[in-house]
């Protein structure tokens, strides 16, 4: 197994692409902590007969809360005695015209999706240099990070932010060892973009990429797998995209019939 003996934390793990990342990296013999603010979804994660067989643990935390982060790593540290790999994914996301966003929707968005990174990357690095862990870091970040799409300026704003964030890290990081990479998933069917996945796009008539389909979360956690295992060992700083191509094609005229 690629991971067998390592200690990961997920936050994010109650539900979506984190639940998925959860899963795939206790497939690989992880043990994982999945941390969400909704215990009852997290309860759900470990409960998975993905999860394994108490392979997944479930652990309440508001990633926002500088407190309650120090308490996460603290009981990994104790609990199982160091922490080997992060994957942040959680995120929430406002739709709102940028003239009418409010000051309570830009600060709540980029606490959770920016601040929240911060707080968990940095004490969850301080724990691995403490341990002398060569951990790996890996955020889930999206596309609009790097393009932007309207109505979502905060969302938008927070993913690229957490790009420079994952560069900035690696920077500082890697003379201890420690990877940092981020995910920049496109369209993935996940309860966070459930309310815009309409008949069409599902279906492939409404063509966002070139494999005419929407991800799930498992082709997310592939990808994350990867940046977490020893096979990614030279890479850091990077943004791997995993959106079916959806950031290299041009968009089409709907009649050009080249799709």
């Amino acid at each position: 197994m690629l991971l067998d003996g390592k200690v990961a934390i997920v936050t994010g793990g109650g539900r979506g692409i984190g639940r998925g990342v959860a899963h795939a990296l206790a497939g690989e013999g992880a043990t994982v902590v999945a941390a969400a603010r909704s215990p009852a979804e997290l309860e759900a994660t470990a409960r998975d007969p993905a999860a394994g067989r108490g392979r997944v643990q479930a652990w309440p935390c508001d990633v926002a809360d500088a407190a309650q982060v120090r308490a996460l790593v603290r009981w990994t540290r104790r609990r199982f005695g160091g922490i080997d790999v992060l994957v942040c994914s959680h995120g929430i996301a406002t739709v709102r015209p940028f003239l009418r966003t409010t000051e309570r929707q830009w600060d709540q968005t980029l606490a959770v999706n920016l601040k929240g990174c911060f707080l968990v990357g940095q004490a969850v690095a301080r724990a691995m240099v403490a341990g002398d862990r060569h951990g790996r870091i890996v955020f889930v970040s999206s596309v609009n990070g790097i393009g932007s799409e309207p109505q979502a300026t905060a969302y938008d704003a927070s993913k690229a932010a957490l790009h420079g964030l994952t560069r900035s890290m690696a920077v500082e990081l890697g003379c201890h060892g420690i990877t940092v990479n981020a995910v920049a998933p496109g369209w993935v069917r996940t309860p966070l973009t459930e309310p815009f996945l309409t008949d069409d796009l599902l279906s492939g008539r409404k063509v966002v990429n070139p494999l005419r389909r929407v991800g799930e979360p498992a082709d997310v956690a592939g990808a994350v797998l990867w940046l977490a295992s020893p096979s990614s060992s030279y890479v850091t700083g990077s943004v791997v995209v995993v959106d079916g191509g959806q950031t290299a094609m041009l968009p089409l005229p709907a009649d050009a019939g080249l799709l």
